[in-house]
């Protein structure tokens, strides 16, 4: 027995199949035309749709997703806990707990795992037959400009060092954290002599050269759970975490001197010879406060200069009271 098509014996059945197939091709259409991902799994957790987004996001064609399993796109520990919601899910009657924004991971193709945020809805075709959709954006671009807007807010254009500002906020974090079992911290301020000179003689381009290598310079004295700032112009503060006694600072403080004493070999000048004149400050309460900290080892940075230069200070309470 040969079987015809059936519409063509029904003619009803084939005038109200065609609306239908009409919106599944327009759905398809808005589907491919969405900046997010759009996907929709099964109650077993199987893709059956991936609209043109998805594709671009995760790098799956629709040939290969569709069918796979959702924790196809998803890295651990995700994976693991995908079917443990999925029975959770049923569980409470198809109930959602919140269909607000997510901010998850998800995996792609090539196995680079990235930020996503996920709207998850269902609608339940039959009893106990559910669709899954779960709306994705990728927020690796959004983070990206994040870390931008953080980089810039919080360092210094010329150098890339932190800023005044950064450094507030880790010095006071480093004086909460003290207390009569921990080592101290110290600050050491650290300000190049005679700069203006090679500003005025041999252009700013020069003098933002001497800056960068500088920061370079300090950078290559001190431990990676340190911190150099620069606060403008030609001053920079070194923050020295877990400082046992002051003697430890000031050994910093004499490599740092004696670093910036070599010469300085530039494009288009000849070498140049700087000196720098250092103040630091010991500390080991949280009594005091970042602004106070900073102020002491200013003060201590100026008696260098007055001392004749190219050389490294304490503070002392006693110099405050001259």
């Amino acid at each position: 027995m040969t079987h015809g098509n059936p519409t063509d014996k029904n003619p009803q059945t084939n005038k109200s199949s065609s609306p239908m197939i009409h919106a599944e091709k327009v759905l398809d259409h808005v589907l491919d035309h969405l900046f997010d991902s759009v996907i929709m799994a099964s109650t077993d957790g199987l893709i059956t749709s991936f609209n043109r987004a998805a594709t671009l996001t995760f790098g799956y064609t629709r040939a290969e997703a569709l069918g796979q399993n959702v924790t196809l796109l998803m890295p651990e520990p995700h994976c693991t806990h995908h079917d443990q919601h999925i029975r959770h899910f049923l569980d409470w009657g198809g109930i959602i707990p919140s269909s607000q924004n997510r901010e998850l991971v998800g995996k792609r193709k090539n196995g680079e795992v990235f930020p996503i945020t996920l709207v998850l809805t269902s609608v339940e075709q039959s009893p106990g037959d559910w669709i899954f959709i779960a709306i994705v954006r990728d927020l690796t671009q959004v983070d990206a400009a994040l870390q931008n807007l953080r980089f810039t807010a919080y360092s210094d254009p010329l150098t890339g060092l932190p800023n005044r500002l950064l450094l507030m906020d880790r010095l006071s974090q480093a004086i909460r954290s003290l207390n009569r079992e921990s080592p101290g911290i110290a600050l050491l301020f650290v300000d190049l002599d005679h700069f203006k000179p090679i500003n005025d003689n041999f252009g700013h381009h020069v003098g933002d050269l001497v800056l960068r290598e500088t920061a370079t310079r300090l950078q290559s004295c001190v431990r990676e759970s340190d911190t150099i700032a620069r606060l403008g112009g030609d001053e920079f503060i070194v923050l020295l975490m877990g400082v046992e006694n002051p003697l430890s600072a000031l050994g910093i403080g004499e490599k740092i001197r004696e670093t910036l004493n070599d010469p300085f070999i530039l494009e288009s000048v000849s070498p140049l010879t700087l000196s720098a004149s250092i103040g630091m400050t010991f500390c080991q309460t949280h009594a005091i406060d970042a602004e106070n900290l900073i102020r002491q080892a200013d003060f201590a940075m100026y008696r260098a200069k007055a001392q004749g230069r190219n050389t490294v200070v304490s503070y002392t309470t006693a110099q405050d009271l001259r």
